[in-house]
């Protein structure tokens, strides 16, 4: 969750949230676990980790990994809680030879995408991951993305011309996932409905992750993101509201 809507009464995780952590952790635990064998001890970046909720479930799967989240939110001074050490800025992480790099829904609200990933390949070793979130389809920027501060959408084509300026890192892996919150989305944008006329800018959620109606519509998301994995592998790509590309410093 965004550290902004702390603040602001949520009660319970959206099941966008409860199915992107739990389907991320296991897509990122596909190359994760075979890193396993020659590393007792990782350390990884998290750019935009807001309240540490997917870093606190990453480091119950993976006990000795050590988190460097950063982002705005967080206070001026660096800090650490357990075996997660938290920055305001990417430029306060002196420490380089990272064994990956997380950037999940946060490229976007960079002035400069790629010179920010240039940045953070720089503090990779080599042969360390990057893993990436993209909201995606450019055609698809809405009013909603202007209220929620992104500054772009990605298609694959404009992402790849930001991975030409930093040739150092490999494209691996990339598929689309949440097919069917792209057909919602592009139902708004195509009958111009409002998507946030409130603009509270939040994904709180008014059931608890017990109830019912969340365990549903996360089983329906995991669901979706499982298909989607799946026909990748076949060379088969589905449009979706989100892009995950998995990239290797050479």
């Amino acid at each position: 969750m965004d550290i902004n809507e702390t603040g602001k009464g949520m009660l319970y995780r959206h099941p966008w949230e409860l199915s992107r952590t739990k389907c991320l952790l296991d897509a990122f635990g596909l190359v994760l676990d075979r890193m396993h064998e020659s590393q007792k001890k990782r350390r990884y970046i998290n750019v935009g980790a807001g309240d540490l909720y997917f870093d606190q479930r990453l480091l119950a799967r993976y006990e000795q990994d050590e988190a460097y989240a950063v982002d705005l939110g967080y206070d001026e001074e660096p800090s650490v809680e357990g075996r997660i050490h938290k920055f305001r800025t990417l430029d306060q992480i002196e420490e380089e030879g990272f064994d990956y790099c997380i950037m999940m829904d946060s490229l976007e609200y960079m002035e400069d995408d790629a010179a920010y990933v240039r940045a953070m390949a720089e503090k990779l070793r080599p042969n360390g991951c990057f893993f990436f979130t993209l909201p995606a389809h450019r055609f698809l920027f809405s009013e909603h993305d202007r209220i929620v501060g992104n500054l772009r959408r990605y298609d694959v084509k404009s992402f790849d011309k930001v991975l030409k300026q930093v040739p150092e890192l490999e494209k691996e892996t990339e598929y689309h996932f949440y097919t069917s919150l792209f057909m919602v989305r592009l139902a708004q944008k195509v009958f111009r409905m409002e998507i946030d006329p409130e603009h509270k800018v939040t994904t709180g959620w008014e059931h608890s992750e017990k109830s019912l109606v969340t365990k549903v519509v996360t089983a329906c998301l995991n669901l979706d993101f499982a298909v989607n994995r799946l026909l990748a592998g076949a060379h088969v790509h589905l449009p979706g509201l989100s892009l995950l590309v998995i990239c290797r410093k050479k």
